[in-house]
């Protein structure tokens, strides 16, 4: 048979193709190796940490394309495969690499504020060692617990310092509307007001960018004018013959626990109740008063 197949004029061309069709089964088995090789890289990089949805998907696709014979795919495949795997566990290492960095940053920034960071900086220091040590997985688990311990540090600062803005706002808000009265008076006696409303325009527009601090100065700038302007109100008030009350009822309680501020403002010891007992002078009691009457 085998002299038969010789003497045959295609001798050759079959020759060259049981050749060819070893050469393809030869690399297929190559393929086939390296399937099994690029899966191992692959999930080496996943049990690191690493993304390796990109690389298990080319794998994927080799593998189909090498059960239906299509070597060169395969092949382009599991390039592919091995090159996205390697680049998934470089970065992962990478951003351990820069989480050590970050968090170092962190813990420093919550030692300035007072925060205890001795946990935090306890878990960097191994975090450090076992990336040294190429441990990425101990390395990228420890970063994590040291960032959340030196978080967990700074929460009573963090907190304390969102207390102290909260305070400071509702402060110069209160400052702002303690005035709001006595311009009205002021102005109903036709005094000057000008200084006091630019430095409360001034404070609720810093308030509403968020800037508690200069909010606040400029709120006690204002209460300063108005401390000034005061003086000027009690005036005409003593030339018009306006006095504070002795003595009053509550209108919400029906308590005569009152008491009279100079201000023009009063309050209910009782029930808590504020109220106006000065507010800003009608047209006809402003004619008297410019009338001297």
């Amino acid at each position: 048979m085998v002299s038969a197949l010789l003497a045959s004029p295609r001798a050759d061309a079959i020759l060259r193709e049981m050749e060819a069709r070893a050469d393809r089964d030869l690399a297929a088995d190559r393929a086939r190796e390296r399937l099994a090789a690029t899966r191992d890289t692959i999930h080496e990089a996943a049990n690191l940490g690493a993304g390796v949805g990109a690389a298990e998907d080319a794998w994927r696709r080799a593998a189909d394309s090498l059960e239906h014979r299509d070597l060169p795919a395969a092949e382009w495949e599991l390039d592919r495969a091995a090159a996205l795997a390697v680049e998934a566990q470089r970065r992962h290492v990478r951003e351990i690499h820069d989480a050590l960095s970050a968090v170092e940053d962190h813990i420093s920034a919550a030692r300035k504020v007072g925060a205890d960071t001795a946990g935090a900086e306890d878990l960097w220091v191994q975090a450090k060692s076992a990336f040294a040590a190429r441990d990425y997985v101990q390395a990228g688990e420890l970063v994590k617990q040291a960032e959340r311990a030196a978080i967990r540090g700074q929460q009573d600062q963090i907190g304390r310092a969102i207390q102290l803005r909260e305070n400071q706002i509702g402060r110069a808000h209160a400052i702002i509307a303690a005035c709001e009265p006595l311009l009205k008076e002021a102005e109903s006696y036709d005094l000057s007001v000008a200084e006091v409303r630019t430095l409360l325009r001034q404070a609720r527009d810093v308030l509403a960018k968020g800037d508690y601090l200069a909010g606040m100065t400029f709120a006690r700038n204002a209460e300063e004018a108005a401390y000034r302007l005061s003086t000027q109100v009690e005036e005409e008030r003593g030339r018009r013959g306006i006095e504070r009350p002795a003595r009053g009822v509550c209108g919400v309680c029906g308590s005569d626990a009152l008491t009279f501020y100079e201000d023009g403002w009063g309050r209910c010891m009782a029930c808590g109740a504020e109220f106006r007992w000065r507010g800003p002078l009608g047209l006809r009691e402003r004619l008297r008063g410019l009338l001297g009457t």
